[in-house]
């Protein structure tokens, strides 16, 4: 039996409940609420057999693991996985430019590809040359399948749902994942991929669907439009969203605009396209029914294993405190990759969840990658702790643009946000006077506010950039 057949035979020995839930709150209580200890004992199997998988037959990891003097037998379970080097974006970067179009860090052989080739996928970002693409197996897109299902019942998602899926039909892995995971389960989807706002209003007016899959941005900007036309979206037949690609479900002001907007759960689908495929993060419905306004989300800790480190040092933070997440897939045919660095900022519970799972979480979602943490006026914001400020005002509308400037030799931030459709244009001055103190009171440094009509900032279906910072860094 080759290396490949072995790591794929370890695989399907961990899958459970394949074609159905096991109980209507949870799909697999044997692998999402066993004890930690046995939850252990699996993973140290996969560890084990993706090592020596990504050893035989990858070069890229066959080399960074010699370098770093391991040998063919030296990782055999989570407690040796510190050994393995983390692996930085950059570093695959370089592989793929030198070994182009795939690089050499896969374990997939061209042969594999063209004998059993599912899609190629690819992040939105591109190098100057060539975009960052990565080839997927029919055994990936089953795996895919599977783990998605998991996720979107722990979300609440059920037979008798019809799902419409907002995201982009094209390379980007959440319209596929998220498409396959609902034929898994026997849920009719309407693909609003390829459609425009236009065309998918009518499909919800007409098909009646109950689950609408975008990102979050794209929540806010259906509902204004539906509400543009005399429709209103909470009494529409969706009764549950499912966001993915930016953290807004998981940030409180968000997560409630678009709740009242839809009169419905948003739930956090969270993963990417190098080794978090499927979704790596979900939330469950005691999660996002929470009193406290807190949402955690669930990793999947059977099919990866999430690790919280100093983003200096790379060494271990304890539970509950904040560091960089570094991912290890254990499942894929293509990319079972060891210690990659997500770089998403975040902080880790293992405390059981009351809905039964006991997978690591990550306490209050997903706050950003960290390389997107800026300074300003020597303190450090993300994106969703300001997306969460400015959102917390009632009177601002669902966009804005933050840009950040350098000015005699201090930050100055200008904040262009447009007013809630209806509001009163007049005497913007001492409403922007009046914004911008409200929000250095929760920020604590000095905010200027231009106030815009609404519909002046452009929309997005796709992830929405609203940070600009455009201060000289020579």
């Amino acid at each position: 039996m080759s290396h490949r057949e072995q790591w794929c035979e370890l695989v399907r020995k961990h899958v459970h409940d394949w074609n159905t839930p096991a109980n209507a709150k949870i799909w697999s209580p044997s692998l999402e609420a066993l004890p930690r200890e046995q939850l252990r004992r699996i993973q140290d199997e996969k560890v084990a057999g993706a090592y020596t998988y990504l050893w035989h037959r990858s070069t890229f990891y066959r080399q960074k693991f010699e370098q770093a003097g391991l040998g063919p037998d030296s990782v055999r379970s989570v407690e040796d996985l510190p050994r393995v080097p983390v692996t930085l974006r950059d570093e695959w970067l370089v592989d793929q430019q030198k070994n182009p179009p795939w690089g050499t860090f896969s374990p997939l052989q061209q042969s594999d590809w063209l004998e059993r080739g599912w899609m190629l996928f690819s992040t939105s970002g591109t190098t100057a040359a060539h975009p960052r693409s990565f080839r997927h197996t029919s055994f990936d897109r089953e795996m895919w399948s599977w783990h998605g299902a998991r996720a979107l019942h722990a979300m609440g998602v059920r037979r008798g749902d019809i799902a419409i899926n907002c995201f982009a039909y094209g390379t980007s892995v959440a319209f596929w994942g998220l498409h396959y995971a609902l034929n898994h389960m026997g849920i009719p989807v309407i693909s609003g991929g390829g459609a425009n706002t236009e065309r998918r209003i009518i499909f919800i007016e007409t098909y009646k669907p109950t689950v609408l899959l975008c990102t979050p941005s794209y929540a806010l900007y259906l509902g204004r439009q539906m509400q543009e036309q005399g429709k209103s979206p909470k009494d529409s037949s969706i009764r549950l969203l499912v966001c993915a690609g930016e953290p807004g479900a998981c940030v409180p002001a968000t997560k409630q605009r678009i709740e009242e907007l839809w009169g419905a759960r948003i739930n956090d689908d969270f993963g990417c396209t190098e080794v978090a495929m499927s979704p790596f993060g979900y939330t469950c419905e005691y999660q996002v029914n929470r009193a406290d306004g807190r949402v955690d989300t669930h990793f999947m800790e059977d099919a990866y294993i999430p690790e919280v480190l100093d983003p200096e040092t790379f060494k271990p933070v304890p539970d509950g405190e904040r560091g960089v997440l570094v991912v290890s897939n254990l499942f894929s045919e293509a990319q079972p990759i060891l210690r990659y660095v997500m770089g998403d900022w975040v902080s880790l519970t293992r405390e059981p969840c009351p809905c039964g799972r006991t997978h690591a979480r990550a306490i209050g979602g997903l706050a950003g990658r960290y390389d997107q943490l800026i300074k300003i006026r020597g303190l450090a914001f993300l994106p969703a702790l300001l997306e969460d400020s400015i959102r917390s005002q009632p009177e601002i509308g669902d966009e804005f643009k933050i840009e950040i400037t350098h000015v005699n030799d201090m930050d100055e931030i200008l904040l262009t946000t447009e007013l809630q459709p209806g509001a009163s244009m007049e005497d913007l001055e001492a409403q922007e006077q009046r914004l911008s103190r409200k929000l250095k009171g929760s920020l604590g440094i000095v905010v200027d506010v231009k106030l815009v009509p609404p519909g002046t900032l452009p929309r997005t279906e796709f992830k929405a950039k609203r940070l600009f910072d455009l201060r000289d860094r020579n």
